[in-house]
């Protein structure tokens, strides 16, 4: 991402709370690490989200947290991780610096669980641009994915605008029960948006 960007980010995350909403994908995430087992995990793009201690707690696997836009993050991390979490960062990277930037998630970790908005951002940046300065549907986000990541499969999310992938194969069975833990959890958010209760 270019400098002239990640300094826009910084702007925005030093002057508001932004980037704090991927650990309301908890719930669909946990089937799937309960699945793979990771010993390690990177948030890359972690924003100011606590998805990643999240994780941590849940799977007791330690969490590295990574964003260039927010300071005590910035620090490029070494290694490599068992998995990579990657919510809602692709679509605010500009299309022509997409390959590297998509090289490095798969050069970090042997599996990965990336989700993408594919619409229009309500945060404007201060330079006038949608947030969100690449938009495309899911196919186009597969074959950009598939370049660098093997195996892509299609997973739930909580929102139905996000294209959703996670980067290895579930057996027949395991398939199943993500998808009843999934419509479980999706349940339990309609009924907490129609009473409001949490």
């Amino acid at each position: 991402m270019s400098e002239d960007l990640i300094q826009q980010y910084r702007v925005i995350h030093s002057s508001e709370a932004y980037g704090n909403t991927s650990v309301k994908n908890l719930p669909y995430f946990l089937p799937l690490i309960d699945e793979l087992k990771p010993k390690s995990i990177i948030d890359f793009g972690c924003g100011q989200s606590t998805l990643a201690d999240e994780l941590s707690a849940a799977s007791g696997a330690p969490a590295t947290r990574y964003d260039p836009a927010i300071p005590q993050y910035s620090q490029k991390p070494e290694g490599k991780f068992d998995l990579l979490i990657n919510v809602d960062v692709l679509e605010h990277i500009p299309e022509d610096e997409l390959e590297p930037i998509i090289a490095e998630m798969a050069g970090f970790a042997k599996h990965a669980i990336i989700v993408i908005d594919t619409g229009p951002a309500v945060l404007i940046l201060p330079d006038g641009r949608n947030a969100h300065v690449t938009q495309q549907d899911q196919d186009w986000w597969a074959e950009r994915l598939g370049k660098h990541f093997p195996y892509l499969e299609p997973i739930r999310v909580r929102s139905k605008r996000r294209a959703a992938f996670k980067t290895w194969k579930s057996d027949d069975s395991r398939a199943l029960i993500n998808f009843m833990i999934w419509a479980k959890a999706e349940m339990r958010h309609r009924w907490r948006k129609i009473t409001g209760k949490r």
